[in-house]
Parts: C-alpha cells; structure tokens; sequence
C-alpha cells in the first residue's frame, strides 16, 4: 500500500507549528517587497591597530545606514546596516590584539548586513565617517568595573541551539497509518561562522531578532549547504564517522518504501533526489541522533545503491546501473577514439636517449599509436589519436631534462710498520790438561772462527788446533743471519784458546702509499677510471695459442643517484691491484696482491666517507738455543739466538662525492 505522503507532510508542518508555539525561538518579521533590491553593498571590512586606538573600518559602495548596540557576556558591539548586502570572501576576521578579539560578518536578513565585533572588555567607541566608510574607534584603556552592570543590564544574549528532526513510523501498516511522535522544525541555514554551536550571537530587542527566511529563500540555503554535506560524505570508506555534517535526525521506521525514505531526505536537505527506475525495495531502520547525510550512506549500502550529486540534484542508482553506464561511456570513448584519424609528430630529445625513452612512452598510447626511434637524429616518431599527443608531449618535457652531474674522488691510503730484531752468539774453546792425558774442543762441522792463529805448546804439551788449521772450531754457532753489529773477545795460550763474537741486527720501515682516482659524471651513470698495468697471460687451447690480459691496476667504479634531500646515494667498486714481488713466478706469470671494496652508501653533498680498510699486523719471535744451556738463566744466552719480526699494513678507502652546480 503506499503512503499518503501529502497527508503526512501536513502533519508534519501542524506539529511544528505547534512546536514553535510551545517552544522559544526567534522572533519572525516578514521580509520587505524590496529586499532583494538593496542600495548598498559591503565590500571590504579591516582591523587596524595603533598604540592608543584600535579600528574597524567597514567599506563599501552606497550609503551605509549602521545602528549599533552593546551585547555582554561576552563583550561585543553589533553593527546593523539596513538596505546593505554582504559582497566579502572572509565572513570571520580574527584581532590583532586587545581589544578587538575579531569580527564576524553575516547576511542577518536580506535587507540587513550584520556586523559583529567581539571584544576583550567593555571598551568605549565612537563612529565616525570617511567618505563612503564606516569607522568604528575603540580606546586601548581598559573600562572601569562600575560601568558593566548597565551594559549588561541594557542587552541581552541568544545562543542559536540545533534542534533535532525526528520521523517515527511503525506498525504493520505503517506507509498509511504514519504516526509522527515529535517533530522540531528544521533550522534552515546561515553563514557557517554565525551557527557554529559555541558562537554567541548578539540580540536586543524585537527589531533585531533573527527573523525566519521564506520557504524558497530556506530551500535555495538548505540545498546548498546540503550540496556540501554530501560532497563532503563521498569520501573513502576509511574516513571517521566525523566527515558527515548533516543535522541529525532520529528515524524509526519499518517496512517504509524506499521511495518514501528518499523524499524524506529531500524535504530535510532540500536536495532535488532522483531516483533511477531500478531502486526498489522496503526499510526497516532506528536511528537517533544521527546526521541525515550518515543515514543516507547507511541505507544505500544496505541496499547495494550509490549517489551521484551534480549541483544540489542527488541522483541514485544502483551499483548495476552505474557499472553499466561507466562501461558504455568506456565503449563510447573507445569508439570516439577509434574513429579519429591518427597523426604523426616528430619530437627531438635534448639529453634522453631516443631508444631508451622510446619503450616507456609506448605504455601511454592507445591501442592504435606507435612510436619508433630515430638513433642518428636522436628524434622520436609518433603516431596516435590527437588527444593522447599532448600527453605524451608532457612526459617528454618531464624526462627529456638536463641531469646533473657529480664529482667523485676516492682516496686509497696504504700505510706498513715493520720491525726486526736479531741478536746471536758465536763460541769456540780449545784445550789440552798436562802430560796429554786430555783434550777439549769444538767442531769444525758446526763451524769455524775467522781468526786465524797458530798457537803450539811446547813439549810435552800436544797441539790446540788440529794439525794444518789456524782456526778454532765453534762449539756454538748461532749468530745473527745478517749482521749489522758485532763484538769479539777472545783469547790464546800455550794450552788454551778461546773465541766468543756477539752479533746483532736491528731495522724499522715505514711506508705509505696514497692513490686519489677522481671522476666526474651524469646522474644515474656509472663511471670507470682506472691505472696500473695489463699483464700478459699466454694460454694454449687445442693446440692454438692466445694472449690474455690481466689488469693490475688502481680502478674506481660509481654509479651516483642525487636524492630529492640533495645527498647522494653511491653504488662504489674500488680496486687496487699489483704485482706482489715476493711471490715467485710461475712459468713467467707474477702474482697478483689485490685489495678490493664493493658497497652502496649515502653521502651528503661534499662529504667524505671511510667505505672500508683493512688492517693485517704480523708478528714473529724466533729462539734458537743448545739444549739445556740455553734454557739456563743469564748464562744461558750465550747459547741461543733471538729474532724478532713485526709488520702491520692498513688500507682505507675513503670516497667524496661533490654535486656539480648548473
């Protein structure tokens, strides 16, 4: 059965009149004839301030006829132009300092221009004129205490409250027999800065008191405003509940058409709804409190519907019908594109290379257009449909550009300590007891002292030395393997000789080895420097010889990338590779010594960066001794020998990038 909409929006206007009877609210005054024909306009309202006096100076075009009046708690001064219209962008001007807090500026009816000035105190004014203009002057002195009880007693405040729609329909027969528990009558709209819930606005008396707009002036406001209510609910299903700005309704509704619902919302927003031929269906639903556009979206969702809004028209549709017309606008632009004759354009490319460009382009043409590359004039050739040309043309001026070049420098620092230390000893004696019976020496094997003397002992005593050898035997021989000093003591006698030599060696190096490589090079472009020799390599492969080459060289490789931040991001390979000298040969091919770092970093424009080192110390400490007596303590160093060997070597790579200005 449908619903008797007439008879129930007759009731509805009934109990809101009686609503408005019952209720407080505003006082109503009819328009004038001629209010849409006001002589005057405001175009320009401005605060200044100086050390002793702040102004409002209020400027437009015609007479401006102002009635002002004081309003407390909080301090204002309302400012009514009779027969003016507002003509400015900003209704709400904040204050610079006391004591003007603001202004605030509103149509309070189509005949009157309402300017409101909120102030820090109850401050004396004066008015005056400047040719055309408005001039409202406060003193910076504060007002004296005594003065606030008359201001207050002469005004009087009105705060404008948001009442609440309610529609409650239910039973079982609820599209005839709709029965409307409590409606308040709709507050239709104002400027957004004078019915915000907080904002205060000033009254004094029956003439200034806001009078209610005509039915067509509130559904022009009301379609408006609503216009934006539900601009602003179609956004991502991810927003909060607080993107809906509706006034809030309460609905208690059950097996309504939703034909019924759709009109409701037309007469609470005053929107123009359409409905498309498809949406059918009932609604069961209990809302309270909630803002009408919110109850809106909630109902299209349940019912598989969507919106369209064009200006204060509100078309629905279902998502079948909206699916099926964006696929015949698709086919029809399709169409349109097919029937259009191609072109063909040439584009010459100043820094990008035509081959390269070329197969990114080609992923925004259509299904017709083509691109080919012209490698020696480095030139583009196109052909598609006029209307992607100009696209195309924008991508080329936003890849076809200058890039910027940076200078990078790499230092290798190689720096070796050494230390070597060498003692040892030498040691020979000879000798026979009396009468023969016994004899000592050493070991001409072991080896022999390079003094030379021929020492014989008279009768009965035998010979030292050996028959023939002028040389005594060592009986210890651990001296320095390359000596750098040495000490002799010795001693002969008729039946004992003795030789004793100290040698000792000492050496220290250091050396360091420093190679700066430098480049420069484009944005996103790898660079290689390298120096140093190329090794032949002879290799014989079924029976045919060939020559290789192997690099020993010093060699740098960057690819820069300059951030938006203005740092540089590096992919770096340094290289430093020689011929190790202390490695024989192997069928005339050196050994190679090669120290290498490969990595990606981040570096401020002119800053330096240690990429890697390495650091190799070596430390040797070698004892020879005899047996036994070496081990012994203080004497026994006249029987071993000490080497000590100490090396360190370290290897830094340090990388500096510079961004090349222009």
């Amino acid at each position: 059965m449908k619903t008797n909409w007439p008879a129930m929006r007759i009731g509805c206007l009934i109990l809101a009149s009686a609503a408005l009877v019952t209720t407080p609210s505003v006082a109503q005054t009819q328009e004038p004839a001629g209010a849409n024909a006001t002589a005057s306009v405001i175009s320009n309202v401005a605060i200044t301030q100086a050390p002793e006096r702040a102004k409002v100076r209020v400027e437009g075009e015609g007479p401006l006829e102002v009635h002002a009046a004081r309003v407390q708690d909080p301090d204002r001064l309302v400012l009514d132009f009779r027969g003016t219209r507002l003509a400015v962008r900003n209704t709400v001007i904040p204050g610079v300092s006391a004591p003007v807090r603001g202004v605030r500026l509103g149509q309070f009816r189509p005949d009157v221009a309402r300017v409101v000035i909120d102030l820090t105190s109850a401050s004396p004014y004066q008015i005056s004129r400047d040719g055309l203009s408005v001039v409202v002057s406060f003193e910076t002195v504060a007002q004296s205490p005594a003065a606030s009880p008359t201001l207050k007693a002469a005004s009087e405040k009105t705060r404008v409250e948001r009442p609440a729609f309610r529609y409650d329909v239910s039973g079982p027969h609820a599209a005839t027999s709709a029965k409307l528990r409590k409606i308040s009558a709709p507050r239709f709209a104002l400027p957004g800065e004078l019915t915000q819930p907080s904002v205060v606005l000033a009254s004094f008396g029956g003439s200034t008191e806001p009078a209610r707009p005509t039915p067509q002036q509130a559904a022009q406001q009301q379609s408006g405003n609503a216009a934006a209510t539900v601009a602003s609910s179609q956004t991502p299903a991810s927003s909060t509940i607080s993107r809906y700005t509706g006034e809030p309704i309460s609905v208690n509704l059950k097996d309504v058409d939703l034909k019924d619902f759709f009109r409701l919302i037309h007469e609470i927003s005053g929107l123009n709804v359409v409905l498309d031929p498809a949406v059918k269906g009932s609604l069961t639903i209990v809302l309270d409190e909630v803002p009408w556009d919110q109850a809106l979206d909630i109902v299209l969702q349940n019912n598989g519907l969507d919106k369209q809004l064009t200006g204060n028209v509100l078309r629905i549709a279902t998502h079948d019908t909206l699916k099926k017309e964006a696929e015949t606008t698709r086919d029809l632009e399709k169409a349109q594109a097919e029937a259009v004759a191609p072109v063909t354009v040439t584009r010459v490319l100043s820094y990008g290379k035509a081959e390269k460009l070329r197969d990114t382009l080609k992923k925004f043409l259509s299904q017709r257009g083509d691109i080919l590359s012209d490698d020696r004039s480095n030139q583009l050739i196109i052909r598609d449909i006029p209307s992607v040309i100009p696209v195309i043309d924008n991508l080329i001026r936003q890849l076809d550009r200058k890039s910027q070049q940076v200078e990078i420098e790499a230092r290798v620092v190689s720096a070796s300590r050494s230390f070597a230390q060498d003692i040892g000893v030498q040691l020979g004696f000879a000798g026979t007891a009396a009468g023969g019976k016994s004899f000592i020496g050493g070991d001409s094997t072991v080896g022999v002292s390079p003094i030379s003397q021929n020492t014989t002992p008279p009768p009965p005593l035998p010979p030292i030395l050996a028959s023939g050898t002028t040389s005594l035997p060592f009986n210890v021989n651990l001296g320095a393997g390359t000596p750098t000093s040495g000490l002799f003591l010795g001693n002969r006698s008729p039946n004992f000789a003795v030789d004793f030599f100290i040698t000792a060696a000492e050496s220290k190096g250091v050396g360091k080895l420093l190679s700066k490589p430098r480049v420069v090079t484009q944005n996103n472009e790898k660079a290689v420097i390298k120096q140093g020799q190329k090794i032949p390599i002879q290799t014989t492969i079924n029976n045919t010889i060939s020559v290789q080459f192997i690099d020993a060289v010093l060699k740098l490789e960057v690819t820069p990338q300059i951030t938006a931040e203005g740092t540089v991001f590096m992919d770096v390979l340094v290289e430093n590779t020689q011929i190790d000298q202390g490695i024989p040969r192997i069928q005339g091919v050196p050994a190679l010594d090669t120290q290498s770092e490969e990595t990606k970093i981040l570096v401020a424009d002119g800053g330096t960066v240690v990429v890697g080192g390495i650091i190799v110390s070596t430390q040797n400490v070698t004892t020879t001794e005899v047996p036994l007596l070496g081990s012994l303590p203080i004497i026994g160093h006249l029987f071993k020998r000490n080497n000590v060997s100490i090396s360190s070597q370290e290897l830094l790579f340090f990388i500096t990038p510079r961004i090349i200005p222009g």
